[in-house]
């Protein structure tokens, strides 16, 4: 086996990815300082790179900086709204702005791709192993704490405070930030390469989102997404892959899929307290404050650290709301009509590589980018992916669309 040679970023990136999973929660490290020494190294990292970005311009998608200066500016000038409305300290603007700084690890990633597959194939096979290793802890923990009530690691089992039931029977544990992006990748490269290592990464998620994390809207949109990539990776007819579709369509429709929507939606129940029913009254409240020209600009970066903030984050119901329910409307209820372009550029430049990638030698990663953009707008309706639980995801597809674009561009094969 071939010994691998880590540089200096690179080990540090590394850290990153283990503070993103709550690699030290069994240690009874809790979240709160996983986020805060995330955010530390990420801004230690991002001045670090700021000399290697400079010197290799060259070698960067211009893309990755229009972006990073865009979403810089919008990031910085919704704190300093935030901070003159809710009087903010200099506490309440870092835990504010975590979620926001992860998101620059994406240059970070660029460069330590260098343009090269096998670079990229290495830094993100290290980054799902992490993942997967913290995933298997997380899953132990769950099967300990349900068939036996024994609690091994306490901090893993209540990381957002209290317990996490779908009923009263299952607890649930959450499948940190990189659940998704590790799933649809390790998906890709089973495809691309045909390591099996990567086909049991992708099963053993799945049965960590059916069993231990039980979101059906993640486990809907991932299913969804791993069929794309597999009729798309495939040298298929245009007319083979429109009957696939229908096909899902008929059995959905005819397997009860609407009644489980309505269901799930709690239509009929005259409910608040299950699903999404009570998501209505948050829709209801959240966009009820963006009324009189607020929508604009947004209501500011809000954050639970602050009493003013946190008054408007919860409501003023007696039960707490959660804004984080709601998907992209997160953003937009904060950034105002900016939250469009943040969101809208990605999808933009999805579409842009999918379309590029007409020769048949980028069939695969164009299968891939077609299952990540379809992921993104299904589960943007009730996940954020700039909000705190996914936005470290972000960086590495921030990085993989900049890193792909780069080389389309200027014709890169190795």
């Amino acid at each position: 086996m071939k010994r691998q040679k880590f540089e200096f970023i690179e080990i540090l990136y590394y850290f990153t990815v283990m503070l993103s999973v709550g690699m030290f929660l069994m240690f009874t490290l809790n979240l709160y300082w996983h986020r805060n020494l995330l955010t530390i190294l990420s801004i230690a990292l991002s001045f670090l790179m700021l000399p290697i970005l400079i010197v290799n311009a060259k070698r960067i998608s211009k893309s990755a900086f229009i972006y990073g200066t865009f979403l810089s500016i919008c990031i910085i000038y919704e704190i300093l709204r935030a901070k003159t409305l809710y009087n903010y300290s200099v506490s309440n603007i870092f835990l504010a702005s975590r979620q926001y700084i992860w998101i620059f690890l994406f240059f970070v990633l660029i460069y330590l791709f260098k343009n090269k597959q096998e670079n990229m194939r290495k830094i993100l096979d290290n980054t799902l192993n992490i993942f997967m290793f913290s995933l298997g802890i997380r899953a132990f923990t769950w099967f300990l704490y349900t068939l036996f009530q024994v609690e091994l690691f306490p901090s893993i089992l209540r990381e957002f405070g209290d317990l996490w039931y779908r009923n009263e029977f299952s607890v649930r544990i959450d499948g940190t930030p990189l659940i998704i992006i590790g799933l649809l990748i390790s998906t890709f490269f089973y495809f691309k390469f045909g390591n099996r290592k990567y086909f049991y990464y992708l099963f053993l998620i799945l049965m960590y989102i059916t069993f231990v994390n039980q979101t059906r809207v993640l486990l809907v949109s991932v299913l969804i997404s791993i069929f794309l990539m597999f009729v798309f990776s495939r040298r298929t007819s245009r007319l083979l892959t429109s009957l696939s579709f229908v096909t899902i369509i008929i059995a959905f429709v005819y397997g009860g899929g609407l009644d489980y929507i309505k269901a799930y939606l709690n239509i009929d129940a005259g409910t608040f307290d299950l699903g999404l029913g009570f998501r209505y009254w948050e829709l209801k409240y959240y966009l009820g404050l963006l009324a009189n020209d607020v929508w604009k600009l947004g209501v500011g970066i809000l954050t639970s650290s602050n009493i003013n903030s946190n008054f408007i984050l919860a409501g003023p119901s007696a039960v707490k709301m959660y804004l984080d329910d709601l998907g992209f409307l997160e953003l937009f209820v904060q950034f105002g009509v900016a939250a469009i372009f943040m969101y809208g550029y990605i999808f933009y430049k999805l579409i842009n590589l999918i379309l590029r990638m007409s020769n048949d030698k980028y069939r695969v990663d164009r299968a891939f980018f077609i299952a990540l953009l379809t992921n993104l707008i299904i589960t943007s309706i009730s996940l954020n992916i700039f909000g705190a639980q996914r936005s470290f995801s972000l960086a590495i597809v921030l990085a993989l669309i900049f890193y792909y674009d780069y080389r389309l561009k200027n014709d890169i094969e190795n």
